[in-house]
This record gives C-alpha cells, structure tokens and sequence, in this order.
C-alpha cells in the first residue's frame, strides 16, 4: 500500500494565480514610471527616490517570480520589510496607508512561494 498523501493543493493553480494577480501590478508600475503627474512642479528629493525604488524592487521581485518562484518572492517579500524599516529610519513615523501596497504585493509573493515549495516536495 502506497504512503503517498494526496493533496488537494495544485501548485500550478497557485502559480498561475499569482502571475494573473501579479499582470495588474506591472501595469499599475509601469502606467506610473511612463506617465509624469502634471501637478508635481518641483523635483523629487533623493531620498523619496530611494524610497521609491525599494517598492519597484519588489515589484521586480515579483517579475523575478515569474521564473524563479522561491527567490522572486523571498526578493519581494524582504524588500517590503526593508522599505517599511527605511521608512521609519529616515522619515519617522510608520503610516497604515503603505498596507494597501502590501495587501497588492505581498499574497502573489506567497502564493509563489507556497507554489516553489510544493513543487520541490514533490519532485
């Protein structure tokens, strides 16, 4: 008699979830970087830039998901919490609206990594 467990859980269902959940994203980001806000009449300071980036870094990692579901996600997920404890470092006081950007980027990055890791365990 065979031990196998059958598990209800598809790791390609998840997977596909979470890059459909993930197209959204790109497009948001990208709409944002190709299209200038007319109403901002003075330069960003270097350090909003900065902390910019680190939210299109994990944004990235979500790309990064699309091939390499561990590490894309791992990438995301460490990037958000890096951004949050810059944040706090550099301008003070953490705010409950960057929720909504975690609530957007970070159940793709898990359903990627719960998808990684079911396929490894069953390889």
């Amino acid at each position: 008699m065979s031990k196998a467990r059958s598990s209800p859980f598809n790791p390609s269902l998840a997977r596909w979830i979470a890059r459909i959940w993930s197209l959204p994203i790109f497009v948001f980001v990208l709409l944002k970087i190709f299209t200038p806000d007319p109403t901002i009449v003075a330069p960003v300071p270097p350090l909003d830039w900065f902390l910019l980036s680190l939210w299109g870094c994990a944004v990235l990692g979500l790309a990064i998901s699309w091939r390499w579901e561990t590490l894309g996600a791992i990438i995301t997920i460490g990037i958000m919490f890096l951004r949050e404890i810059a944040w706090v470092l550099l301008r003070g006081p953490w705010m409950p609206s960057f929720l909504i950007v975690w609530a957007l980027l970070v159940p793709p990055a898990i359903l990627f990594l719960v998808s990684g890791r079911a396929e490894r365990q069953t390889r």
